[in-house]
């Protein structure tokens, strides 16, 4: 199959959410056109897609080799650098893309995104701010200032902000899900306080640590989920020994409260471990 075809196919994988089946293709694509942009720039999307952020940035940064000004190219370098906690870098490259194409709102919503995951919110809501006024027709531009509006300690106006992108797409799903979460948030504001703590609180949810993104683990998941189950069964074990001793007068092997005993603990010591690694 010709490589313009699987790229096609590749892009048509990503934007329908298979990322891995994007990155088998497009592996063997790179191995032979080592100078084919675009494969990179896709396979780029697909580690990122898939967490894999050192190998989503060197596919990126090829990609950028091969088109030094390549705003796209610029965009997927930044968005690695700030998964992996990079933030300078993240910054750099997201404002060398808004460089290349000053009215490009994806490079400006991206150059916003990348402050806030380094927690320069003031610096995020100005760049934001300039951006959703050029790009008042991108509802992706004004979710992201409404989310630097709200870690401003501004939630009224972030509400403003998630309605415009609405207005300009109803069925925009992170103009929607920011909503409600904006809502749930404005529960618990009573007061000035309140409201500094809550809008911290999101703005610190935004930030990514400098050691990077930290993916969720399925095998530590369902380990963590398997030990606080089986703690449960012991404590309920325990509970119905101490029943039957206490009420029934039943005789209990002390084996076997040796037993449960050492279960329940290994249970609680597993569970606090997996939860602490969570």
């Amino acid at each position: 199959m010709p490589s313009e075809n699987l790229l096609d196919r590749a892009g048509d994988l990503l934007t329908s959410g298979r990322a891995g089946q994007a990155a088998t293709l497009l592996t063997p694509v790179v191995g032979a056109e080592p100078d084919n942009a675009v494969a990179w720039l896709l396979l780029a999307r697909a580690r990122m897609a898939l967490g894999s952020y050192t190998d989503a940035l060197y596919a990126a940064r090829t990609a950028l080799g091969l088109n030094p000004r390549g705003v796209e190219e610029l965009f997927w370098v930044s968005a690695a650098y700030t998964a992996l906690g990079r933030h300078d870098l993240a910054i750099t490259a997201a404002a060398a893309a808004g460089d290349e194409d000053p009215g490009n709102p994806r490079a400006a919503e991206r150059h916003g995104r990348a402050l806030l995951a380094a927690g320069r919110t003031a610096e995020a809501e100005a760049v934001l701010a300039a951006a959703a006024e050029i790009a008042h027709y991108d509802a992706d531009v004004q979710v992201a200032y409404g989310m630097a509006l709200f870690a401003a300690g501004r939630p009224l106006s972030a509400r403003e902000v998630y309605a415009r992108a609405l207005r300009i797409d109803p069925a925009h799903a992170r103009a929607l899900s920011e909503l409600r979460r904006l809502t749930a948030a404005e529960n618990q504001i009573r007061d000035a306080d309140s409201l500094v703590r809550v809008a911290d609180a999101f703005a610190e949810s935004l930030r990514v640590p400098a050691g990077g993104v930290r993916r969720p683990d399925p095998a530590r998941s369902a380990l963590g989920h398997l030990a606080a189950v089986a703690l449960g069964v012991c404590l309920v074990a325990l509970v119905v020994l101490a029943v039957l001793i206490r009420l029934a007068g039943v005789e209990v092997p002390m084996p076997l409260l040796v037993a449960v005993f050492c279960a329940t603990g290994s249970a609680a010591c597993l569970t606090a471990y997996t939860r602490r690694l969570g």
